[in-house]
């Protein structure tokens, strides 16, 4: 699974991430046009799905890419699914990373209602292949350490979204800051556990259990689904 190679896995449409879908078609089309180069379009797509899909709470993962387009809102999850499904629909291969991170990374979110966060939560991370090799998306529009050197301000998760902060802020689990501003940027101590690299996030999600499923994930989505997450 974490071959350099790009394969019909990483390319075809899934389930959720379902590039055929005229939805996503037609904003692929309208952004390409504008953007054609690999990661300057993937860049592109980002700043219109983050000023075109409201950011709300949901731990629906396995809402195909084409609806979260359609009702133009989506969790951190849905939106960075719907950039993997703009890249697909443009050649480029996408894959994800599972990461376990420890619920309390949403603490600062939930306050009130921590007892509904689990002790680590499935975080689907992409990676798009550009330019010959696996770029993983904290890396899309500079690197965590440059991003980390012009804004020591680490990520809170208290305020703007993991999506909504990737293009300014180093949103970094990987521990590549470390030596960047006292180290006050990097994230990699709420990782808990690596669930591997797969093809596609359905593949990720059908081999693992999903919090949407547990009666907490169910209670998180009756209490705050829809709601506004900024």
């Amino acid at each position: 699974m974490s071959s350099p190679c790009v394969s019909e896995g990483n390319l075809r449409p899934t389930s959720i991430l379902d590039h055929d879908h005229r939805n996503v078609q037609a904003l692929a089309r309208r952004v390409q046009t504008a953007s054609p180069a690999p990661r300057s379009y993937l860049q592109a797509g980002y700043q219109v799905l983050r000023d075109e899909v409201r950011p709300v709470y949901t731990v629906d993962e396995l809402q195909p890419t084409s609806v979260t387009l359609a009702k133009g809102r989506g969790s951190c999850s849905q939106r960075f699914a719907c950039l993997e499904s703009m890249a697909r629909a443009a050649g480029i291969g996408t894959r994800v990373r599972g990461l376990w991170v420890a619920g309390r990374f949403w603490h600062p979110r939930f306050r009130w209602t921590r007892p509904f966060i689990p002790s680590r939560m499935l975080l689907a991370w992409p990676q798009f292949h550009l330019d010959g090799a696996w770029v993983s998306v904290e890396g899309l529009f500079d690197s965590p350490v440059s991003l980390a050197e012009r804004n020591p301000r680490a990520f809170a998760n208290d305020a703007e979204t993991l999506f909504d902060a990737i293009d300014h802020v180093a949103v970094d689990f990987a521990g590549k800051t470390a030596g960047c501003a006292s180290g006050a940027c990097d994230l990699s101590g709420f990782v808990v556990g690596d669930a591997g690299v797969f093809q596609s996030r359905d593949e990720l999600f059908a081999s693992l259990p999903l919090f949407q499923h547990s009666l907490r994930g169910r209670a998180f989505e009756w209490l705050y689904g829809g709601h506004a997450s900024t």
